[in-house]
């Protein structure tokens, strides 16, 4: 039987589901009565444990196919026998793998890979569809909003995480249990990444997105991913994973698979008081620096000891803890200890420069693996073959929008295609685009272009999916309450508040419910508040915006943007200089953040220029952290951290900061497989006995590693 040993968990999740969204839950049951009952179990499986977002962004329809495709593998497939039910469910038939847009495109990518899987064991197939995904799908940095599988595989290109999603999508067609995972921010540089897990024979292996290797288990990223602190996959189910949990992104928990890749150490971390009380159910965050600003790895809640512990990598992190409005941090060294206490209320030095030391943990990844020449060779000669017919592919790749203008002429479009992002043009519908070109062209008369086009025509506000939203919006309201809006815009924020609730709890954090989908459940993220309020504004012929440099709600008076909560006026100034330093690169060597008392937030002031040494900011009155860092060979950072306040209409000078490095600090270790070189007389002669020679005593060799 379909499901089997889930089934009855699944009908009471989904009375759960229909207690919470009753006049959701009443459109899927009528939509399922004509549908068979292994493809119900499905459906309600997928609604009982999808983000709201996805309930409103997405039609009944849209999850038809992943349902579909799963019940043909259960009942064709030979591999679904190998492994547990709850992993099928999970990893195999669920739609979601990140916070990337939803089509249909599992039937789709299972008649594409079909062939090449057909008699194959777990394994071979695993390697062979990464092949195939090579040949269609190659790295390109774009912005953070994640495209849909079926446009990343249409375009040809993504950046990882987006190459991650593709390719589990690709697996899971094939019946390959299958997850992205996630380095929240590396401790060594500055990025991140991405890469996959599949489920074959018994046990999870790696592979890297669309980078095909002779073997499981091996990637570029293999060595880099040892000096992690977090390495996280994501876990959608109601039911408890079978593997370690290290905290919770909405509704979705987070497994910590760090020790599959890295030496790892146990932690205790105790959150107190001033006066040793300890701080039950406190919410605290584990941060690395990386891009010159401190960024979550890990959130997590205190038991009723105050305490939290979990599994980490051998370096640094900043400890930060909130409790009953009271917030502490700690920078600690895993290296050092593995427990620590984390105050709360403690004051810090305000307006002085103080130095602190981030460090990464060592390199302690594989150096070689069993693989044959031949194996290697025939591997690089499908990656060259496969890269070129990608790029093949993405010459000939045209833009839908291109070619369908209802109409327009390009150079009517291109105007208006200008405000939005690279990937926006590409994977755009061009009905949601001539949508928004006819419905907002009635307030065109009213602003200049310049006003006009990037802040009411726009159909982009942040991340979220892009979809035809005015005409749910201006039948949402009446006459009188679009009235009341116009002449208030700040009102549409009241309403927002009073008629739209917030569910972090049944959310995937990073995901966007589009203002129709909000409107129509009452239900949104924070981060969907605010669009559901720039896209009324914008609905009505108000410009609006997120403020670039901390996501405020604004609109435009006529004059200028004005913020519409009174906490994100920019009523004071700030001057920063930049000193004997001058090289100052936002996001790489400094960043300014503001606290509201339960964390700090990174303002973005990576496009504002220095004129004359300095860069003028008007920021908004309260608690700032001026960070500057100053990252060493060996991954390490010199850091400095300057605190303070500031008042409304106060101007406040500042002068940047950075520490120094000594020549000692630039030197580092390096371990090398042992290995022959030729010299000018022919003969051949061991890296380790160079070595040996250069460094004297300081180097070594032991089981055929040279160090130096």
């Amino acid at each position: 039987m379909f499901l089997e040993k889930n089934r009855d968990r699944i009908e009471k999740d989904f009375e759960d589901f229909s207690r919470e969204l009753p006049g959701k839950a009443e459109e899927i049951k009528k939509r399922m009565e004509a549908l068979s009952p292994d493809i119900v179990i499905g459906m309600k499986y997928l609604y009982s444990n999808m983000p709201y977002s996805d309930v409103g962004n997405y039609t009944f329809d849209t999850y038809l196919d992943y349902v579909q495709q799963g019940i043909y593998l259960w009942e064709n497939s030979p591999y679904v026998k190998n492994y547990p039910e709850l992993y099928f469910l999970n990893y195999v038939l669920f739609h979601r793998t990140n916070d990337e847009e939803i089509k249909p495109c599992r039937t789709y990518f299972w008649k594409k890979i079909k062939d090449k899987v057909q008699g194959k064991a777990m394994v071979e197939a695993a390697l062979e569809i990464n092949h195939w995904c090579a040949g269609e799908v190659m790295y390109q940095g774009t912005d953070m909003r994640t495209g849909s599988a079926l446009e990343i595989y249409r375009s040809g290109v993504g950046r990882c995480g987006e190459e991650a999603v593709f390719v589990v999508n690709v697996m899971r067609s094939a019946g390959i249990p299958a997850r992205p995972v996630y380095v929240p921010r590396w401790s060594h540089c500055d990025d991140n990444h991405a890469w996959v897990e599949v489920w074959c024979d018994g046990d999870w292996h790696y592979l890297g997105a669309c980078e095909p290797e002779a073997v499981l288990d091996k990637g570029w990223f293999t060595n880099a991913a040892s000096r992690a602190m977090m390495i996280g996959s994501r876990w959608y189910d109601r039911a408890m994973p079978d593997e370690k949990v290290i905290g919770k992104d909405g509704m979705n928990r987070i497994i910590n698979l760090l020790g599959k890749y890295a030496k790892t150490r146990w932690i205790t971390i105790t959150v107190e008081d001033l006066d040793g009380t300890p701080a039950a159910g406190a919410k605290v965050r584990a941060e690395v620096m990386n891009y010159g600003e401190f960024s979550p790895i890990a959130i997590m809640e205190a038991d009723k000891n105050g305490c939290i512990s979990f599994e980490t990598g051998f370096g640094s992190l900043l400890i930060c803890a909130v409790y009953d409005g009271a917030y502490g941090e700690k920078v600690i060294d895993t290296r050092e200890d593995d427990h620590f206490t984390c105050t709360l209320g403690e004051e810090y030095e305000d307006e002085l420069w103080v130095d602190f030391d981030m460090n990464a943990p060592e390199d302690t990844g594989r150096i070689s693996w069993n693989i044959t020449q031949e194996q290697e060779e025939e591997n690089n000669r499908r990656i060259a073959a496969e890269a070129e017919h990608c790029r093949r592919k993405i010459e000939k790749f045209q833009p839908l929008w291109k070619r369908c203008l209802f109409g327009h002429t390009m150079k009517e479009v291109e105007p208006m295609m200008a405000v939005l992002s690279e990937k926006d043009r590409r994977d755009a519908f061009p009905e949601v685009l001539e949508g928004h070109y006819q419905e907002a062209s009635v307030y065109r008369e009213f602003n200049p272009d310049e006003i006009y086009i990037p802040y009411v025509w726009n159909p982009r506000v942040e991340n979220e999916v892009l979809t035809r939203w005015r005409k749910k919006i201006l039948g949402y309201f009446d006459k009188g309450q679009r009235d009341a809006f116009e002449a208030d815009p700040k009102s549409i924020w009241t309403w927002i508040e009073e008629n739209i609730s917030v569910r972090n709890d049944k959310e995937r954090l990073t995901a966007y419910t589009t203002p129709g989908a909000a409107l129509e459940l009452g239900i949104a993220g924070e981060k969907s508040h605010k669009v559901l309020f720039v896209a009324i504004a914008r609905t009505l012929g108000i410009p609006a915006r997120l403020n670039p440099a901390d996501g405020a709600i604004e609109y435009w008076d006529g004059m200028r943007f004005v913020a519409v909560l009174e906490e994100s006026r920019k009523e004071s100034h700030l001057t920063v200089f930049a000193g004997e330093k001058g090289d100052w690169n936002y996001f790489q060597n400094w960043t300014i953040a503001v606290t509201d008392g339960r964390g700090y937030l990174t303002l973005d002031f990576s496009d504002r220029k220095w004129e004359a040494g300095k860069l003028e900011l008007d920021i908004m009155p309260g608690d700032y952290r001026i960070l500057t860092g100053n990252r060493l060979p060996n991954g390490n950072i010199l850091g400095k951290r300057y605190d303070f306040h500031i008042e409304k209409d106060e101007m406040k000078r500042v002068e940047l900061e950075l520490r120094e490095y000594s020549l000692k600090e630039m030197f580092n270790r390096h371990s090398i497989p042992d290995s022959k070189l030729t010299d000018r007389a022919g003969n051949q002669v061991l890296v380790s006995k160079l070595t040996g020679k250069i460094s004297g005593d300081a180097a070594k060799c032991e089981n055929g590693i040279a160090e130096r």
